[in-house]
């Protein structure tokens, strides 16, 4: 018998993970069951969580009677075609012994449906769940609100997604454009409708497209969410009162610094974090860099000084950060900031106007994205033409410059690395679009386009019968395929032949991707070269304008595919979902990092669809790899996340508490090292569990002094697999996952 932390199993199953990397946290969130009402019955669907087996079956229940006969371990979907209104239902997880796991929550119960016409005579093909608003009064400017962009998280730790809505008023403008804007207000809503706070911005941050992103994840690990967002004198938390800490302390908040034109080029600048579950003000530093002079970012008036960004990443591989740009015409900034322990922290800064960064001003996009561009279990920053490591330092730049639209995922099959699609603004260049290798910038096509600026272009897989990335863009532009050949003169599109570059969505039951604009979903066949309506979402609408974009998209709750969030007139949301059966079954895409930050960035400026971390398409090979996290947040016995890699390079940390598991050199044991803080005594207890829940051995209970400890665990009679090594301490728990192997 022989210990292993890495075997020859596990490097097939992760063919795109560097599984020596430490687990990257992600949210602790529940089965996400909903039950949509079709027909007499209802349609299930439900998440499967990144550290149960792939293969783990599933038992349904309605009310307590089981509906299902052996466990689903197909699709974690279920059809009860015969069923009362408002039936109750749950799930169980089976283990492979046939025991059950407890049951989770009841599922969210929605019955109302939609179609591809007004009448549902093609039959339902999406339930919506309808989220009423409250909506503000006019502004003092008279500026009517309505939804604007969303965002998704855990706010009070109860493992569902609750939503984060921007209220826009009707005088917000583009950068471009003079007037003073109504202020703006950043709403949060459970899933239920209840109105958990409301931030005011204040009247020293203008609305529009480019001036606020907010940033929505669990940045500390504690279970529930945090918004961070830039904020200024005047701005008021989601108790109603002003922010106060830090340089706020001094803040004159009845003060407007906008001038005539209703710019706000002076006064101070801040950055905040606000509390998930109440909006209050968690902590508040200056903003870097500050405006300096004005005209040193591109013009003399206002508009590319305030050109902003932000985003969620990795940068350590294991925890988030938050990430903040301004400008990209000119100069181009980004400061990184932690939220840990009750302190907001610099991580670094990279400025274009640094010496030896001069070839990355002017290459960023009206938006950006996150990914591992290099196999190295680390995120780096993707701001259109430029890569930003995850140590702050340049990687590499096209300087081809600045673009409207932005995709970046794993585009090719077999290959480590993600690919980088972008259309071209520079009129004068012909740049047109170009398709690249994120890792190192190397082209893989470039189609020119003279005296043209593609404003949109999109990639995704689009058709299962002709399998691989398509390309299309704006502009003239047409249809290309990987090598940059083109597929068809004629755009996708929504049936009135006019090309459609907004979103793309997983919707219907195959891998491939669908069409979204406005309130329309469309599955576009290449190799029929025109569309077949899925669902158009009457009574509800997108938002952003002419960029059509929805409040949200996002894998909210359900099986893999996605969720679109539109708005419903000015005081309300709907949250639709597909009813479309499928065969496939994936992991939760918000279990996915490089998916979940894009969800984060998504309400960046000009709005892009969210991407996964691995190669997703109509080719794909199953299971799908294996993701390397580790939930945060839960019980101690919690399953619910996790990873098939181990052997992390550095102890999983609390405060002062470690925990890091090893390979007992020439036996079949690990050694479980770990240790307790000064000033802390007590309890202790470190114990194993399988992936269902189970525990296996207990390596530790008894009282323990502060110091450093170390247990061997003989791992005889254990059946090879992943298993779960957790410390408990008070109300301390660490986690590290093992994988052994016979």
């Amino acid at each position: 018998m022989r210990l292993s932390i890495v075997t020859v199993l596990s490097l097939a199953l992760l063919p795109q993970l560097n599984i020596l990397a430490a687990p990257m946290q992600v949210e602790n969130i529940d089965r996400g069951l909903i039950a949509v009402r079709v027909g007499q019955g209802y349609y299930l669907s439900w998440r499967l969580l990144s550290g149960e087996p792939y293969n783990t079956g599933f038992n349904v229940y309605r009310g307590a009677a089981k509906i299902n006969g052996t466990p689903v371990t197909a699709a974690t979907v279920y059809t009860d075609a015969v069923a009362a209104l408002n039936s109750v239902y749950t799930v169980r997880a089976v283990a492979a012994n046939g025991v059950e796991r407890e049951a989770g929550g009841a599922a969210i119960i929605i019955n109302n449906t939609d179609g591809p016409n007004s009448n549902n005579t093609n039959g339902e093909t999406a339930g919506y769940l309808q989220i009423n608003l409250q909506r503000p009064p006019a502004g003092a400017q008279g500026g009517a609100y309505s939804p604007g962009d969303g965002s998704a998280g855990d706010l009070t730790g109860n493992g569902v997604y609750d939503l984060v809505i921007k209220w826009d008023p009707d005088n917000a403008k583009d950068n471009s454009q003079s007037g003073i804007t109504d202020n703006v207000l950043i709403d949060a809503y459970t899933l239920t409708g209840t109105r958990l706070w409301r931030i005011d911005l204040g009247q020293n941050i203008r609305a529009g497209a480019h001036y606020t992103q907010f940033l929505v994840f669990d940045f500390d690990g504690d279970g529930k969410s945090e918004i961070i967002m830039k904020t200024a004198p005047g701005t008021k938390d989601g108790t109603g009162a002003f922010i106060k800490m830090g340089p706020a302390a001094n803040a004159s908040h009845s003060t407007a610094y906008r001038n005539t034109n209703g710019y706000v080029l002076s006064g101070p600048e801040y950055i905040t974090v606000f509390e998930g579950a109440t909006g209050k003000e968690l902590a508040t530093i200056d903003y870097w860099p500050g405006r300096g002079t004005v005209d040193s970012w591109g013009d003399n008036y206002g508009n590319r000084v305030d050109r902003f960004n932000a985003a969620v990443a990795y940068l350590d591989g294991e925890r988030p950060s938050a990430v903040f740009q301004r400008g990209y015409y000119t100069r181009m900034t980004f400061l990184a900031l932690d939220w840990r322990d009750g302190r907001l922290t610099e991580r670094w800064r990279f400025d274009s106007g640094t010496s030896g960064n001069g070839s990355y001003a002017g290459q960023g996009n009206h938006q950006l994205s996150v990914a591992d561009v290099d196999n190295s279990g680390k995120h780096s920053i993707i701001t259109g033409a430029a890569v930003i490591g995850p140590d702050g330092k340049g990687k590499h730049t096209t300087g081809w410059g600045h673009g409207d639209a932005l995709h970046v995922a794993h585009m090719i099959k077999g290959t480590p690395a993600p690919q980088i699609f972008m259309p071209h603004e520079d009129k004068s260049a012909g740049h047109g679009v170009l398709l690249r290798h994120a890792n190192n910038g190397a082209k893989i096509f470039n189609v020119p386009k003279a005296d043209t600026d593609v404003g949109r272009g999109n990639a995704a897989d689009l058709d299962a019968a002709v399998p691989g990335f398509k390309f299309w863009a704006a502009g003239g532009m047409g249809l290309y395929d990987l090598a940059g050949n083109v597929v068809s003169a004629t755009l996708p599109n929504n049936g009135n032949n006019t090309g459609v570059c907004n979103f793309v969505v997983w919707w219907d039951g195959d891998l491939s991707r669908e069409l979204l604009d406005g309130n329309q979903i469309t599955k576009w066949s290449v190799a029929n070269n025109r569309g077949t309506r899925l669902l158009t979402a009457y009574g509800a609408n997108s938002v952003n304008g002419t960029k059509s974009t929805p409040v949200l998209q996002a894998d909210l709750f359900g099986d893999w595919r996605e969720e679109v969030v539109l708005a419903a007139g000015s005081d309300a949301v709907r949250i639709y979902t597909t009813t479309i059966t499928t065969t496939h079954r994936l992991v939760t895409m918000m279990h996915d990092p490089t998916y979940r930050c894009a969800v984060a960035w998504q309400n960046s400026s000009y709005n892009q669809p969210p991407h996964p971390g691995y190669y997703i398409a109509g080719d794909m090979s199953f299971p799908p790899p294996a993701l390397n996290v580790a939930a945060v947040g839960g019980s101690p016995v919690d399953t619910s996340g996790g990873t098939t890699a181990v052997g992390a390079a550095k102890p999983v940390r609390t405060g002062n508490y470690a925990l890091r598991v090893g390979r007992a050199a020439g036996t079949g044991a690990i050694d479980i090292n770990y240790s307790i803080p000064d000033n802390e005594r007590g309890l202790v207890r470190v114990e194993m569990f399988d992936m269902m829940g189970n525990k296996v051995k207990t390596a530790v209970n008894s009282f323990k002094e502060a110091g450093s400890y170390s247990e061997r665990v003989v791992t005889g009679g254990m059946a090879a697999g992943v298993y779960v090594v957790k410390l408990r301490a008070g109300n301390t728990v660490l986690s590290e996952k093992v994988l052994i192997s016979r």
